[in-house]
């Protein structure tokens, strides 16, 4: 134990009630300074413990000690005033003094040992005291060596007199002489106290035998074994020997490495459809990263490059262009930088202002009329001004644009997915025909009109470039990726012919054509969905917590069909997304397998926010609260030797190291040890399980509740927007990406962000596993580069989902929105049911160890199933308000588990229950066929906020509120569903009115909870439900460790006490938060705060003794659940040192 300031607590005098009266008389025996001094022979040292029992817990009391009242200064100041005025009598409203013991382990010259800390045991006024805090020695040579010395000292602890603070009584004891003591069997040592008040002080060392829990099922590790010796309220009786025990368990991360598993491989089959329909789209859509992609989905490229012209001549019917050309009031340039005036300072116009547009045709077949098929617009090159010899792309005179508005960009079509690569090439795919070619390519050369650049321009002339003439060209393409692939290319001059046939200048073009032998073909989302045997949103995972509301969702919901379209830039995000989330649960999983090897199994609050290991439970621990029986006085312990002979007995003389002749002990030291054994059992273990909140605190986004409503109301929209709009669609909507798609030529801009702008990524290969390749191999761009948005709109827009809150969506976002928000909801849940399902299993474990022997419990779960009650402690406001909607649905997804006991595996499985996806069965290794049929799980939450944002919740009339009393309501009838199957079993108590009955005071307080009040008579009364129903319970906050510990302390303390409600429920109507708590109760819950295992936790997570509250948050903490206030932080390190 710590030393720590401990509060003051009032106990009893009468030692003799609780520990028994020492043997008579007992006289002050000298302890010698030298352990060598022993006449009798030296035992050996003690054989080492089994494992478990390593350790000595004994209890310490005082008698005949007597010690000094304690006087106040104003009460010193009078009584030296009376005795000066006439001698007169002292005031006798003096206080016991307050106490306690402090434990050194020395070396045999009284030095301290570093290796061993100093023990106390808790402050206690009384002149007599009987400490209810255990001491823990370690009995480990390692650390103690046997010749060390235990030091006791009685210490006054108050600033009053000459004694305050200082040692008043002290006693030694070997400590090979205190293990011997403990390995023969005493119960109790007697040892006299040096003290200047008294000769006939005594101190009393009580053993207490206590064993461990044995864990033959859960995994445990760092496991903390504290005692207490409360006292009875019946004097005449020895206090309540209690244990409390800790401990980190394997499922920890044992469950998020199987569970994680299973939803990877759901996660993986939605990937593989969704990027099938990403694959076709972009197949249907021309949308590639670049040729090689192309070539590979069965597409051939086309690759045109329309770089300059020359001796252009300007049509005879062109307007005749004034000498002094009109400027626009935002000129580009000053007319001092024009390459070209005239005499009077005016620019020389020519009159021609070129641009050039490709366009492409394909026949049906070759030697097919080229007219037979309209030609499509493949783009067009900005206008270079006042030239007859333009090099386009460099913009050289637009300042000489003679209507203001110059046109300085590419511009591609939408029809033909048009992209502009290295500024001028013009690049399109079209689906592979078997090489064959048919068709032309021809380049318009027009200038543009000089009053508008919106009006018709005038055509120059063109060139037509016949691709069957160009196909004894082609040769194999040693650069392709894919085999016999042809190809041909070209840059050359070639000239222009107006429609007359006159030849009007020169134009100088490259080209480039490849011709791949891959087929273009579509995979079959609808086989790929069936094929995949684990999707997403199939899975029992994908359930909504209510019933009502997952029942309309599914009944709406439908197969994916080949039809189903979406736009591109959709699928591309949300492939992306989906893949990061394949990725990020491979993360996971790596992390659980590293922590299960290397058996770190503790998560803090301080890496609850750490993403790779957000689906491990925080500060997961199994504990138990243990009562036992004390051990017969001054006997032997049991054990499978017969006793020894009486005249091989050691004395007690001889046990406590007390130095005298060998012959007149007159009897040998026996040296055989008994072997050790479980011969003081449990009268009495009660488990619990505590927590964090199953939450994803490293995802900051909706909770999972707003996530099923978003779902639900898109859908909705969804269902309304589609009957409106089938007879005007024909039942199909019109989407891009889609398979019919009919467009009216469209041209517009591309601006030099575009330039070799890559839209989507390459899909390496079916392995997610695999870095998701989704940079451009050309440009090195990332698929996510945003093309800035022109006010006639871009034919990139930004890949990513556009925001559903800006306007009215149509019915293709709408679509994508559902199933965006469907995979977001999917994943979170992942990580907060990965958390509570641990939660889950360990409680049931540890249940199924402690009933392993009872028939009629393991018959009650095979029949109706594991009720596991939850209680929050977090509150309905601000952040804990996301963080509860994520707790509801994960413990409410609980119901879709059940266990199965299989003696003939070593480890648990998890699987899915059925075809139809309703549930997963956990399979529990046993060593035995216990011959029960599945389990199933009744999850219950009950939830009401206890800190400072609870009581502005309260004030402020928070939503969240709400949330509570809708959480509790519903956790109830499912507890009555429940309660009603237990009364049909052969389970009911003796007394059938009780069991009947007990579920009204619950009832009673859930039919009046208050809004404005914090309605802790809830927990109080479902704790007690959920463990006469046999069920488990689980207690959390947000990190585990401090409210939780405030509650589980307090539940503690009213098992040991046995206050159970028998109140009428009629008369709760008007309930407060406390139930029956007495003076006792609370006392005994914070002897557990201040010295328990909770505290241990605390300095687990934050490396110090305290818990995580400050005197102003204590306050707004309801009377039960205050702690003492040595065991909080000041207000500053609360703040500065917090742990979340």
């Amino acid at each position: 134990m710590e030393n720590r300031d401990n509060p003051k607590h009032a106990m009893n005098d009468d030692i003799f009630s609780l520990f028994g009266a020492p043997p008579a008389p007992v006289r002050p025996v000298e302890i010698a300074r030298h352990v060598n001094a022993l006449t009798i022979t030296p035992p050996p040292p003690p054989q080492p413990l089994e494992a478990g029992n390593s350790s000595i817990t004994c209890f310490l009391s005082c008698t005949d000690l007597h010690l000094p009242s304690v006087h106040t200064t104003a009460q010193t100041m009078l009584r030296g005033a009376m005795s000066v005025l006439g001698g007169a009598s002292t005031p006798k409203n003096s206080k016991p003094p307050e106490c306690m013991i402090q434990v050194d382990v020395k070396n045999a010259h009284r030095a301290p040992l570093v290796a061993v800390e100093s023990l106390t045991t808790e402050k206690l006024r009384s002149r007599n005291p009987a400490f209810t805090v255990g001491i823990h020695f370690a009995n480990d040579p390692s650390f103690i060596p046997p010749d060390s010395v235990v030091c006791f000292q009685v210490i006054m602890t108050e600033d009053s007199g000459s004694q305050g603070k200082k040692p008043v009584a002290t006693a030694e004891l070997a400590w090979l002489h205190l293990t011997q003591n403990y390995e023969h069997g005493a119960s109790v040592v007697y040892l006299p106290l040096h003290c200047p008040y008294t000769d006939a002080g005594v101190l009393t060392i009580r053993f207490a035998r206590t064993a461990p829990m044995r864990h033959p099922l859960l995994a445990t590790q760092n496991q903390v074994v504290l005692g207490y010796a409360f006292p009875n309220a019946n004097p005449s009786l020895l206090p309540t020997l209690v244990t409390e025990e800790m401990a980190e368990v394997g499922t920890s991360v044992q469950l998020p490495l199987v569970f994680l598993r299973q939803c990877r491989r759901e996660l993986e089959g939605a990937y593989h459809l969704w990027r099938v329909r990403y694959n076709n789209a972009k197949k249907r859509l021309k949308h590639f990263a670049d040729a090689d992609e192309a070539m590979q989905s069965g597409c051939d490229v086309f690759r045109v490059s329309v770089l300059q012209a020359r001796h252009l001549q300007p049509m005879k019917s062109m307007r005749k262009v004034p000498s002094k050309p009109l400027l626009s009031p935002k000129s580009f340039k000053k007319p001092g930088d024009g390459k070209a005036m005239d005499g009077g300072g005016g620019f020389e116009s020519v009159g021609v202002h070129p641009f050039a547009v490709v366009l492409f045709n394909e026949t049906p077949a070759p030697h097919a009329n080229i007219n037979s098929t309209p030609w499509q617009v493949v783009g067009k090159t900005n206008t270079e001004y006042e030239c007859t010899a333009p090099t386009w792309a460099t913009n050289a005179q637009m300042s000489q644009c003679p209507h203001g508005a110059p046109s300085t960009d590419f511009f591609v079509s939408t029809h033909l997915h048009t992209k502009v690569e290295k500024r001028t090439q013009f690049v399109w795919y079209r689906p592979s025909r078997r090489q064959e070619l048919s068709g032309a390519i021809q380049i318009d050369v027009c200038s543009e009109n000089e009053t508008d650049g919106h009006q018709p321009p005038v055509a120059l002339g063109s060139v037509t470039l016949s691709l069957e003439e160009l196909r004894p060209l082609f040769v194999p393409d040693a650069a392709a990726v894919v085999a016999h692939a042809v190809a041909f290319r070209s840059a050359n001059w070639f000239p222009l012919k107006s429609k007359h046939g006159d030849v009007v200048g020169e134009v100088q073009c490259e080209m480039e054509v490849r011709l791949t032998s891959a087929a273009f073909t579509f995979e079959s989302e609808r086989e790929t969905h069936f094929q995949k045997t684990a999707k997403a949103d199939e899975t029992p995972l994908f359930r909504l917590a209510t019933q009502a509301m997952d029942r309309a969702l599914r009944d709406t919901m439908h197969t994916p069909s080949d039809d189903d379209t979406y736009s591109i830039q959709f699928l591309h995000a949300h492939v992306k997304e989906l893949g990061g989330y394949v990725k990020e649960l491979d993360a996971m999983i790596r992390k659980a397998e590293a922590r299960a090897t290397s058996k770190t199994w503790f998560k803090g609050s301080t890496d609850k926010k750490k993403r790779d290991i957000q689906a491990m439970a925080t500060n997961l621990h199994v504990s138990y609260l243990r009562k036992f029986n004390w051990p017969p006085s001054n006997s032997p312990r049991p054990s499978l030797q017969p006793p020894p002979p009486p005249h091989k007995r050691s004395s007690q003389a001889d046990l406590l190291g007390l130095h005298g002749d060998a012959k007149l002990a007159g009897v040998d030291v026996d040296v055989t040890l008994p072997q050790t054994n479980d011969n003081n059992p449990a009268v009495a273990t009660y488990a619990t399980v505590t927590c964090g909140a199953p939450t994803a605190h490293a995802i900051p986004d909706e909770g999972l509740m707003e996530l099923e409503d978003k779902l639900v109301k898109t859908h909705k929209e969804i269902s309304l927007m589609a009957n409106g709009m089938k007879n005007l669609y024909h039942g199909r909507v019109m989407v891009e990406g889609g398979n019919v798609l009919v467009e009216r030529p469209l041209l517009v801009p591309v601006t030099d962000d575009d330039s070799g702008l890559t839209t989507h990524g390459t899909d390496e290969d079916d392995d997610v596993n695999s870095a998701i390749a989704l940079e451009s191999k050309s440009g090195g761009r990332k698929v996510t580069h945003t093309a800035k948005k022109d006010k006639k709109g871009m034919f990139f827009p930004k890949l990513s989902r556009q925001s559903s809150d800006t306007h009215l969506l149509t019915l293709g976002q709408l679509r994508e929105r559902f199933e965006s928000t469907k995979y977001q909801y999917y994943f979170r849940k992942s990580v907060c049911v990965s958390q509570s399902v641990t939660a889950l299993v360990t409680t049931f474990l540890a249940m199924l160890e402690l009933h392993e022997d009872d028939p009629s419990t393991l018959s009650q779960w095979s029949q109706i199933g594991f009720v596991i009650g939850w209680e929050s402690l977090i509150s309905s406001q601000g952040k804990e308000w996301r963080m509860l909607s994520d707790a509801w649905v994960a413990i409410k997804c609980l119901e879709r588990f059940s266990f199965q006991l299989d003696h003939t595996i070593s480890e648990i499985v998890l699987e899915e229950r059925s075809v139809d996806h309703e549930g997963y069965i956990i399979r529990i290794p046993t060593k035995q066929d216990m011959h029960l049929g599945l389990i199933a799980v009744t999850p219950v939450v009950f939830t009401q906020g206890i800190n400072e944002m609870q009581s502005l919740a309260n004030m402020v009339g928070s939503s969240g509120v709400e949330l509570q009393s809708t959480i509790n309501n519903a956790s109830f009838k499912s507890l009555q569903m429940y309660h009603a199957k237990y009364l049909k079993t052969s389970n009911v108590e003796s007394d059938s009115t009780a069991a009947h009955l007990l579920l009204d005071p619950l009832m009673a307080v859930v039919q009046s909870e208050n809004a404005a009040a914090k309605n802790t008579r809830i927990l109080l009364e479902a704790s007690d439900v959920v463990r006469r129903l046999r069920g488990g319970r689980v207690t959390y906050c947000k990190s585990g460790k401090d409210r939780t510990a405030m509650s589980v302390t307090l539940e503690q303390a009213r098992l040991l006490f046995k206050r159970v409600s028998g109140v009428n429920p009629l008369h709760l109507l008007g309930a407060t938060e406390q139930l029956n708590i007495g003076a006792e109760e609370l006392h005994a819950a914070n002897i557990m705060r201040e010295f328990g295992i909770r505290i241990e936790i605390a300095n687990k997570n934050v490396g110090r003794y305290k818990y995580s509250f400050n005197a102003i948050q204590r306050k707004m903490l309801p009377d039960i659940y205050r702690p003492p206030m040595s065991t909080i932080q000041d207000i500053v390190t609360s703040v500065t040192a917090r742990d979340s």
